[in-house]
């Protein structure tokens, strides 16, 4: 009986199954936990977040401040202060809030996320006047009181300026010079309280008397010795 042999026209093929077993390692074991601990290491980590923009103001008086969430995990507590004191907040939009403040002061930002990561933050706020002109180099000499007047924010009202003099009658000054801000009065013996007023409403009210200016630059000047008496 002859035999015959059979031989298959296809090629072997090699399973490598030391590579297939790395490749279900990798993506059923290692990969997953690599993803579920990224997840928790990000909801017990993930601090609050937010962003506050205070805006510009056209009269030194107020600005408004916008307060937004921009935090992905829920918050458990959320408090804006203003010099300690509770922010009045309004609702302008999804996690935005906005609020007008009428004075420099510092904001107080306390976030707390339900996962337990807080922050404690803050803010400073100083592009309001609410300090009332200065009144710098003050002299008086022939019967008349002078000074200069100086406000780096809103700039002097200078249609405010006036004094009292003893008997209480108000005055007007004798000078104005805008562009020094020396200002001139007619000085009462007896005393001349000032009001200056700057564009924001603050006000500068001081008073002037001979005894508290400094004497006149000729006064300082060393006395010349009396003439020798003669027989």
């Amino acid at each position: 009986m002859d035999r015959h042999t059979y031989r298959s026209s296809r090629p072997y093929k090699y399973h490598n199954t030391l590579d297939s077993d790395l490749v279900q390692l990798l993506l059923f074991y290692i990969l997953p936990f690599i993803l579920v601990n990224g997840i928790i290491f990000f909801l017990v980590t993930t601090k609050p977040k937010y962003e506050v923009v205070i805006e510009g103001t056209n009269d030194y008086r107020t600005t408004d401040v916008t307060f937004t969430i921009k935090s992905v995990m829920p918050l458990k507590e959320v408090t804006i202060k203003m010099d300690a004191e509770p922010l009045d907040l309004v609702k302008v939009g999804k996690k935005t809030y906005r609020s007008t403040v009428n004075h420099n002061g510092s904001l107080e930002i306390y976030m707390k996320n339900f996962n337990g990561m807080a922050l404690l933050e803050y803010a400073h706020i100083d592009i309001l006047d609410d300090e009332p002109p200065a009144i710098e180099d003050y002299v008086s000499e022939d019967g008349l009181l002078s000074f200069t007047i100086i406000d780096t924010q809103s700039g002097v009202d200078y249609s405010s300026i006036s004094a009292l003099t003893s008997a209480g009658q108000q005055i007007l000054p004798l000078n104005v010079d805008k562009a020094t801000g020396r200002v001139s009065f007619q000085m009462d013996p007896n005393g001349l309280s000032v009001s200056v007023k700057d564009m924001s409403g603050n006000e500068y009210l001081t008073t002037f008397s001979f005894n508290e200016l400094p004497p006149p630059e000729e006064s300082q000047e060393p006395a010349s010795d009396s003439p020798d008496e003669t027989a």
